[in-house]
């Protein structure tokens, strides 16, 4: 994406040069507005882009940030703890290691607290490991 950008302000400096000096002609002021256009579009993209990255990571910093505090709330390693969301933690269900919880969030990050859930047939639960 920054490979296409540079080639394309190249260019737009390049129409923008022909141009200035072809003063009475119209075709190389209309290439230049055509590629600054599609470099303001690009440039929107790539911010955009950018935006939906940094939100999915900080989703997945507090998700992990979670794991870190109930392994250290309930005395458990954090490998043993799992959690069925990356994004929220508002009615997450966690395994530590053999219980089952419901989280539920408090008015601070790391306040929340831990329903403890009694699961009838624990052998139908399969736990998936996503790698992300």
């Amino acid at each position: 994406m920054i490979g296409l950008g540079i080639v394309l302000l190249a260019v737009t400096v390049f129409f923008a040069f022909k141009a200035y000096h072809d003063k009475k002609g119209t075709k190389f002021r209309e290439l230049v507005m055509i590629s600054a256009l599609t470099l303001l579009a690009l440039l929107l993209v790539s911010i955009t882009i950018y935006q939906n990255n940094q939100v999915s990571n900080n989703k997945f910093q507090a998700s992990l940030h979670f794991i870190e505090v109930v392994s250290k709330d309930l005395g458990v390693d954090k490998s043993e703890v799992c959690v069925n969301t990356s994004a929220a933690t508002d009615g997450a269900l966690v395994k530590a290691g053999s219980d089952f919880y419901r989280a539920i969030n408090g008015s601070d990050p790391d306040k929340y607290l831990l329903e403890k859930l009694e699961f009838h047939q624990t052998d139908a639960i399969e736990l998936v490991e996503v790698n992300k």
